[in-house]
């Protein structure tokens, strides 16, 4: 009976954590050298899905680097991708093969009311959510140390048993980024905490294959 309750409650627990990702879903059509809508304003959260109709193609962002740079193949073997757009702002987007064709498109996002962009602060700890999230297999997550000392970064499942060890080491003041591959784990909310001198944080990410 105790594991049934323990069950369900972990049930519940991740019911409740997809729902506070709640997103709207944009569908980006590909075929005949378009993007069909070629432009899209959607809000910050939401996720694109690009659905390959016919051809050969990509879909490329303009931005070489950053948490919403995206490069994926969309052929008859890869006929599906999609994308959580965390930045505000314009985004621009290509097919690499098409670019000359004018194969390009735009997404607008608009921020959330009441959530802000996480901008670091010089001098102070502090532990960014990771991107993208949902995450399906890799994401990225980054931190800010502020003083010298042994940093330590640990991933936990809902049920607080510790995961993975991304970092461990001493490290100096900087900003600093780690990528976590859960290609060896299951669908499901996990959890990621950083400790660093005195300075604790933790934040949730989401498996969503």
């Amino acid at each position: 009976m105790r594991q049934v309750l323990i069950l369900l409650s972990v049930i519940l627990f991740v019911f409740i954590s997809f729902s506070s990702f709640a997103q709207t879903l944009h569908i980006v059509e590909v075929s005949d050298f378009q993007f069909s809508p070629r432009d899209i304003n959607i809000a910050v959260g939401d996720t694109v899905e690009w659905q390959w109709i016919n051809g050969s193609h990509t879909t490329t962002s303009d931005s070489i680097t950053g948490n919403n740079h995206w490069d994926a193949p969309l052929d008859v073997n890869n006929q599906v991708y999609r994308f959580v757009i965390t930045s505000p702002g314009l985004h621009n987007y290509h097919c690499t093969p098409h670019i000359s064709m004018g194969m390009t498109g735009t997404i607008t996002a608009t921020p959330v009311a009441g959530v802000e962009d996480e901008i670091f602060s010089p001098g102070q700890f502090q532990l960014a959510q990771n991107y993208p999230n949902p995450f399906n297999p890799s994401t990225t997550i980054e931190y800010q140390v502020a003083e010298t000392g042994n940093v330590s970064l640990k991933v936990y499942n809902v049920l607080g048993t510790e995961v993975a060890e991304l970092v461990n080491k001493r490290q100096s003041p900087g900003i600093y980024q780690v990528e976590f591959n859960a290609g060896k784990f299951s669908s499901g909310v996990y959890f990621y905490k950083i400790s660093a001198n005195n300075f604790t944080e933790t934040k949730k990410m989401i498996l969503l294959r």
